[in-house]
């Protein structure tokens, strides 16, 4: 085992403090946990199909709604497993050829709009033509008690229309943005700041907004890791941004588009099951700032209630675990609240690999230790030693303060 050294103790009453390794707990093996965060009401997901049973208990724990582009849900007994499984389905009135009376059987809580109408190979409307159409859209959603959502808008291919803020504008002079209860928006773009700055756009309409389509789809081929990697950035940039009331990723099954984005949720052959950007997609953490661990139980990293910087998470390379931590490095930050029955010393445990030396910050109740975590050559280990809590609920930061390609899988105080 390499030696785990402490470089800074910045210590207060009821803050950390550091003391040697604990060589009997120390390699301590692999464990199994659960996780425990609740569903995001935001975290949804375009669908083509649904190709086995196993598909809706495979995303069920974390995706809340999906849509599929159309009036029904294709099969009769696809919106009865969503239900079932706790995802609600939203119709779409594509564009001016829609079901009206399977939308009214739906009994679905939203309707969205047009697809794309400044796209010739979508909707394909001008503002003034989708301003015809649309009175009726708005009947329908009313006569069957809907919350109705824009036209979804990406930047276009229509003359005149490629910026969608000027397609919206136009729009919004023909018909009242009182009628809508949402502005739908896509993007591609390939990072999150910049899915970030495209959203902020259309605050100017005071409508909360629905992501309704993105992924890293800009541009050529992007390889899993690239597409896992924006995957992870951009999650936790819209579970954090008030603006964002849904988004769905696209899509569940990539088909054609998968062989050059790698952006699908579900294996597209049998024996099924969920791809490793599933894996990611369906566990990443929700933010649940409601979730408090206690002395004995297993912290997974992936859960955290708070987040900042540009770390991922994959599936675990650990024996056990479900998702890691990776590439965690300056800048980056991740909390958790904790809770002790009296303030004490408690050993703490940590699962991580390195492959280079590294260092990583600890804090509690506003104090801070940083360690140095020597290269473990990509091996798992686990360290334990010493902090001080206070009684009560805390909240545990975790920082990397220097280095590259700290993973870690799972903390414990015990």
């Amino acid at each position: 085992m390499k030696k785990f050294t402490v470089l800074i103790a910045l210590v207060c009453a009821l803050g950390l403090s550091a003391c040697n390794k604990d060589s009997s707990s120390s390699n301590s093996g692999p464990k199994d946990y659960s996780l425990s965060q609740t569903k995001s009401s935001k975290r949804g997901v375009c669908f083509n199909s649904f190709a086995v049973d196993s598909d809706y208990t495979d995303i069920a724990s974390a995706v809340s709604w999906c849509y599929n582009w159309s009036s029904s849900a294709l099969a009769s007994d696809v919106t009865s497993k969503l239900k079932s499984n706790g995802i609600a389905w939203y119709p779409m009135c594509w564009n001016g050829n829609y079901n009206s009376s399977a939308i009214s059987a739906s009994g679905a809580e939203f309707l969205l709009g047009f697809n794309e109408p400044n796209l010739t190979d979508q909707a394909n409307m001008t503002p003034s033509e989708a301003a015809e159409l649309w009175p009726s859209v708005v009947a329908l959603a009313k006569a069957n008690g809907m919350k109705l959502v824009s036209p979804a808008m990406n930047y276009g291919t229509l003359e005149g229309y490629s910026d969608p803020i000027v397609w919206l504008d136009e729009f919004f002079t023909y018909v009242s943005i009182d009628d809508i209860d949402a502005i739908a928006v896509h993007c591609y773009m390939p990072g999150a700041a910049q899915v970030k700055n495209f959203i902020a756009r259309f605050q100017k309409y005071g409508k909360p907004i629905w992501l309704t389509e993105f992924c890293n789809g800009n541009g050529g081929s992007i390889s899993e890791s690239t597409q896992l990697g924006y995957m992870c950035e951009t999650l936790n940039m819209l579970e954090q941004n008030d603006l964002v009331e849904k988004y769905a990723w696209f899509m569940l099954r990539g088909g054609s588009f998968n062989s050059k984005w790698h952006n699908s949720i579900l294996e597209s052959a049998s024996p099924f099951g969920l791809t490793n950007l599933g894996k990611v997609f369906v566990n990443f953490s929700t933010f649940d700032d409601s979730i408090v661990y206690s002395k004995g139980q297993v912290i997974p990293a992936e859960q955290y209630c708070y987040a900042t910087g540009a770390f991922h998470l994959a599936p675990t390379s650990d024996a056990k675990g479900v998702l890691d931590l990776t590439d965690f490095k300056t800048g980056c930050e991740t909390h958790y609240h904790i809770n002790v029955a009296s303030a004490g010393t408690y050993k703490f445990k940590l699962r991580y690999q390195t492959y280079m030396e590294s260092d990583l910050q600890f804090g509690v109740s506003g104090s801070t230790v940083t360690y140095e975590l020597q290269n473990t050559n990509s091996e798992w280990v686990t360290e334990t030693f010493e902090i001080t809590l206070p009684a009560g609920k805390s909240d545990l930061l975790l920082a990397g303060k220097s280095g590259a390609g700290i993973r870690i899988n799972w903390m414990e105080i015990d």
